[in-house]
């Protein structure tokens, strides 16, 4: 059953598609002969978005980073690639038109990116499970900081 388009302010939107693109753990991960203990992690979440015009679509690739603290130094632990593609049903009237660009609206993006890093998240704790890494969990996160800071 297609999912059901939600209102966010005066946004109109559902998820199109959800995809689980890569996992790999580093040689670091099979070294390991104990868990770590939780604060010996740090992850790295990095988004690209793009906007499709012509189908009505806003798009976020999303790459988590997991690292081991040691000091001053980070050790890649392992590194999941996922996508979510969100329909904007009232397209034309959210996403804003400035010089050749489309521009999504910081509520979308907070709202959009919050969703990616949630996915991303139970997608991690599946990838993890039973490896001496299965207690590292993506912190939850306060979505704004996906949001570009704007030049005052």
């Amino acid at each position: 059953m297609p999912e059901q388009p939600i209102q966010v302010g005066k946004i109109t939107i559902g998820i199109n598609d959800i995809k689980f693109i890569n996992y790999e753990s580093t040689t670091r991960v099979q070294e390991l002969k104990e868990p770590l203990i939780n604060t010996a992690f740090e992850f790295q979440i990095e988004m690209k978005t793009d906007i499709m015009n012509v189908d009505k679509l806003f798009n976020i690739n999303t790459s988590v980073t997991l690292y081991e603290k040691q000091g001053e130094t980070k050790i890649e632990l392992a590194r999941l690639q996922t996508f979510n593609s969100f329909r904007i049903i009232n397209f034309d009237d959210v996403i804003i038109k400035k010089d050749d660009q489309l521009l999504i609206p910081d509520h979308l993006l907070a709202v959009a990116s919050g969703i990616a890093v949630s996915t991303a998240r139970g997608m991690f704790v599946m990838c993890v499970k039973n490896t001496v890494i299965s207690n590292a969990l993506i912190p939850i996160i306060d979505s704004t900081v996906f949001v570009p800071k704007k030049n005052v």
